[in-house]
């Protein structure tokens, strides 16, 4: 069975081309990490320490990383190929990591103008800002973590020709 994970910074389509990518593709299980965020949306509200410095509240993100390598391992053993998609951070990536294989790693990747267009378009409820997308471009650009990951320029490609050249890659 494979795994594809698919990353990048609000607005570079993640979700969009994973959702296209399994209608198409009927052996993948989609595992939007987005849904396992919102069942339990306090863990990814920053705390302020007695030092000032700010923190989330226990170890979410590994929390995360577990739960969703336990779904798609369960998915795994029902003989589905998945998709995990979705903003995470390392050390839910790492945990992920040490319960299933990945088989492909893609950063989707806009270039900053089109990402901070694609993020003006979104509803007021989920857009991130002109600061908060150049800082996503940063991190993923920066981050030694991404670097195993295959980039992929979003900014002038349409949904189909990024659902048609990941398909040839994990064919």
């Amino acid at each position: 069975m494979k795994v594809i994970v698919i990353t990048g910074p609000s607005g570079a389509g993640k979700t969009t081309v994973s959702e296209e990518f399994t209608k198409r593709n009927k052996t993948y299980a989609n595992i939007d990490v987005d849904h396992l965020k919102h069942m339990n949306p306090n863990a990814f509200t920053k705390v302020i320490n007695d030092d000032g410095s700010e923190d989330f509240p226990y170890s979410a993100w590994r929390l995360l990383g577990k739960k969703t390598a336990i779904l798609a391992k369960s998915y795994i053993d029902y003989s589905l190929d998945v998709i995990i998609n979705g903003y995470l951070e390392v050390e839910a990536w790492e945990e992920i990591e040490k319960q299933i294989t990945i088989d492909y790693r893609l950063l989707l990747l806009p270039a900053e103008s089109a990402n901070i267009e694609r993020d003006s378009q979104r509803t007021k409820e989920v857009q991130m800002g002109q600061k908060a997308v150049k800082r996503g471009q940063k991190h993923f650009k920066e981050e030694r973590f991404f670097k195993k990951f295959e980039l992929i320029d979003t900014s002038n490609h349409s949904l189909l020709e990024t659902v048609e050249l990941i398909e040839e890659m994990v064919k």
